[in-house]
């Protein structure tokens, strides 16, 4: 595929996830828990689920367009940002050994390396390479973490599909070389293509199936949009490489 489809393709995903994760906070009036973890003694909680929910819905609209896209990344980001000091780096020092919270973390911290992306497609700065190293920074933390909870991995894989450790090991191994192909500039476009496959591939086969199955379960749903928009970034950097 070109760099323009790349490009094209996972500014949509972005949006659309962008939009969707800003409905989740009406369509279960509360905030995405595992994204969001915000304390419920927290003054004035229920209109900021509120607020913050119509602000990502209207940043992932703009997206949507070619006018409004910048904008959209920047809102989007400063959103991001926000939760992200405030948040998840407070929970991440004070809990150190919490695999859970260094996975919100960088997740926190993969999506606002698309909205850096998209933002600098719409004006000429420094942005695309900081998301480019926000990404590779997740990506360090995904392959370490899969190290890690190596058999917590395999217990997620579907159940119709042999084999568990091995595709665990599988995973393991792409995100290791998604980050030494990121890390050292070569086979860019073709590792985070790959890439964006493979977590299209899961949103499929392991997060709709979910979704489906707990159509009322917020963090399946969220979840699976996470997922989506990290299979959006890879196509955004694949659409930005050089080779």
């Amino acid at each position: 595929m070109s760099n323009t489809v790349y490009l094209r393709t996972g500014k949509l995903f972005f949006a659309f996830i962008t939009l969707a994760i800003g409905v989740i906070h009406f369509a279960f009036h509360n905030f995405p828990l595992g994204l969001l973890p915000i304390p419920a003694s927290l003054p004035g909680r229920e209109v900021l689920v509120y607020i913050t929910g119509a602000l990502l819905a209207l940043s992932g609209l703009m997206l949507f367009t070619k006018k409004y896209a910048y904008y959209g990344a920047v809102l989007a980001g400063a959103i991001w940002m926000l939760f992200l000091i405030l948040l998840h780096i407070p929970k991440l020092i004070g809990d150190i050994h919490n695999g859970s919270e260094w996975t919100a973390t960088f997740e926190m911290i993969a999506l606002l390396s698309g909205t850096c992306l998209l933002a600098g497609t719409s004006s000429t700065n420094k942005l695309p390479e900081a998301g480019k190293f926000l990404f590779l920074l997740s990506l360090v933390v995904y392959t370490v973490l899969h190290y890690v909870y190596l058999q917590f991995i395999a217990t997620l894989i579907p159940g119709w599909l042999p084999f568990h450790v091995f595709w665990a090991w599988l995973v393991l191994i792409a995100f290791f070389a998604a980050t030494i192909s990121l890390l050292i500039g070569k086979a860019v476009r073709l590792s985070e293509a790959l890439l964006a496959l493979m977590f299209l591939l899961w949103v499929l086969m392991l997060h709709l199936p979910r979704v489906i199955g707990s159509p009322g379960i917020e963090p399946e749903w969220t979840s699976l949009f996470i997922c989506l928009g990290v299979s959006g970034i890879a196509l955004l950097i694949a659409g930005s490489a050089k080779e």
